[in-house]
């Protein structure tokens, strides 16, 4: 499976050092993105930027390719930097690292950043066991459309922890029982299976019948972010033709935001809406 880094925020003596490695090396089966800042902060088109370059990438590829995406980012402790960060959420896995603070030690930076790749690729993998399921699962619930805070907050905690926890199993199980709490799965009127329910709609999984998904387009003016949403799930890769049927708890609201916050309007009786919250 292809996973691609993204090292961000590099100084120009950090990035020459990057460059000295094979890209191979720090990214065996995916793609390595990186570019230097000239001064110790992020420009504000950076992270556009960098999801143009995954999502020309991701074009490229066959839709059924599976995909995950990993950011080491250096922090500069400032608003750039969760500006920044902020945009890869929450389909990236996220990790800070340390810049490289005495170009003596360059290779040993070098070695540094080839271990901190490594990491994050094991981590996406782990994750990938989370998210790459055919069960029900919490943590492919699109988080525009599922209208809950409990569910926004454990997002948060899942994005920002994950590229730092020791136990990826433990923390992934820990949320799933908290969402659990919260939103226990319920079965709508005449369904055999159970489901999640944010108490608007129902999110019934589609069983086998994953006649639709967030296709590899240009048109509907979507943003980079749209596709890269559509693949991955905090760095964890997920099927690319999942998609929820949503029934209405009560009745069908006029229309829905889909992955770029366009109002959608439902079908006759129902919704069906992606992960990455495009709606079909």
């Amino acid at each position: 499976m292809p996973i691609d880094i993204v090292i961000a925020g590099l100084s120009v003596a950090g990035f020459d050092e990057l460059r000295k490695e094979s890209e191979k090396k720090v990214s065996p089966a995916g793609n390595l993105f990186a570019r230097p800042v000239k001064n110790p902060a992020y420009p504000k088109d950076a992270a556009l930027q960098y999801q143009q370059e995954m999502h020309d990438r991701i074009l490229a590829l066959p839709e059924t390719t599976q995909i995950s995406l990993t950011i080491a980012y250096v922090d500069y402790a400032d608003e750039t930097t969760k500006q920044f960060i902020d945009a890869f959420r929450p389909f990236a896995l996220v990790r800070p690292i340390e810049p490289l603070k005495d170009q003596r030690h360059g290779r040993r930076y070098r070695e540094y950043l080839v271990d901190q790749a490594r990491d994050l690729r094991s981590r996406a993998s782990r994750v990938s066991e989370f998210t790459n399921i055919a069960n029900v699962t919490p943590f492919l619930l699109p988080c525009r459309n599922f209208d809950s805070r409990r569910y926004g907050e454990m997002v948060e905690r899942l994005y920002n922890s994950l590229g730092l926890v020791d136990d990826i199993a433990s923390i992934m199980r820990t949320e799933k029982n908290k969402i659990a709490q919260y939103h226990p799965r319920v079965k709508p009127p005449g369904a055999q299976q159970s489901c999640y329910s944010d108490g608007r709609l129902f999110f019934k999984s589609p069983g086998r019948a994953r006649h639709g998904h967030f296709r590899h387009t240009l048109d509907q003016g979507h943003h980079p972010s749209c596709l890269l949403a559509a693949r991955c799930r905090f760095g964890g890769s997920y099927p690319h033709n999942l998609h929820y049927d949503c029934e209405p708890v009560m009745q069908l609201e006029a229309s829905y935001p889909n992955c770029h916050r366009a109002a959608t309007r439902p079908g006759a009786n129902h919704v069906k809406i992606c992960p990455n919250d495009y709606i079909i």
